[in-house]
């Protein structure tokens, strides 16, 4: 890593604002990380800085990212963000991106089987298990066993800060487990 990317990293990990990119830049950088796939993208700009520091970390291995969001079709409470617009920023860094719009459970469900062998997968504060649904049945098949699954949560009380909180693998599969059909004795 040159020089002026160690110091643009530090700078990033270490002192940017919100601190929840920081937590994501630092833990990017203990991984190798070459697939992410993001459920509900939240800022565009967090997401093109993650992906940088993972394109100089891949030397020459190419980066895939996807993102599962409204993107247009955003309640007019929620930040605007373009499809066409977020696409640029992203694809600008250097990796292979692919934006999907669509509800969140329908988009992961019907994605599932194409994002196997995922590095990271994060799930933003619009992904909840509501959000979700049945789709928690098809996120296993995303995971290996070095797969890290992040979900950001907003803080607790009177802390307005959010963190991104990891859900152990097993959770994971228990989740997906808990929405199989039961069978019944005969």
């Amino acid at each position: 890593m040159a020089v002026g990317d160690l110091f643009r990293y530090a700078r990033r990990a270490f002192f940017s604002k919100p601190t929840p990119e920081r937590q994501l830049l630092r833990l990017a950088k203990q991984h190798a990380i070459r697939r992410v796939v993001e459920v509900g993208l939240e800022s565009v700009d967090s997401t093109a800085q993650l992906l940088d520091l993972l394109v100089k970390q891949a030397k020459g291995e190419p980066v895939k990212y996807t993102a599962l969001d409204l993107f247009d079709d955003r309640p007019a409470e929620a930040p605007s963000m373009p499809l066409v617009a977020a696409y640029r920023r992203l694809v600008g860094v250097g990796a292979k991106v692919r934006l999907t719009p669509g509800r969140l459970g329908a988009s992961l469900a019907s994605e599932a089987n194409s994002l196997a062998d995922t590095d990271l997968l994060l799930l933003s504060r619009d992904a909840s298990d509501e959000a979700l649904g049945p789709a928690w049945f098809y996120v296993p098949r995303m995971c290996h066993p070095g797969t890290l699954v992040l979900r950001r949560i907003d803080g607790e009380g009177d802390d307005p800060s959010s963190e991104w909180r990891e859900i152990p693998l097993p959770e994971v599969a228990a989740r997906a487990n808990a929405l199989l059909p039961r069978r019944r004795a005969a």
